[in-house]
């Protein structure tokens, strides 16, 4: 391919697993924390499952913004969203 440096078609090629990946991740976590929203149990697991979503969603974006020339977000992005997920799972961990 012209113009496509050494790897570059597995550079174009990496926002699409990246998409899908989101997508599983964020709709996995939604689709169970509304499963148990309302079943009306577990309520920890719904705040934890939110978190979780919440912190690969923070995690994306801070990857696309470094994707269109803004990487000084990415490591901040990084760190919240690593925190956000960790204390998702410990939140839906608990006993209830």
């Amino acid at each position: 391919m012209p113009g496509i440096g050494e790897g570059g078609a597995v550079r174009l090629t990496t926002p699409f697993f990246n998409i899908y990946g989101v997508i599983t991740l964020v709709g996995g976590a939604i689709y169970s924390s509304l499963l148990f929203w309302r079943k009306r149990v577990l309520p920890n697991r719904v705040v934890g499952n939110i978190l979780i979503a919440a912190g690969a969603i923070l995690i994306a974006f801070a990857s696309t913004l470094t994707r269109l020339g803004y990487g000084e977000y990415l490591y901040l992005g990084e760190l919240l969203a690593a925190v956000l997920m960790f204390v998702g799972f410990r939140y839906a961990a608990k006993p209830a």
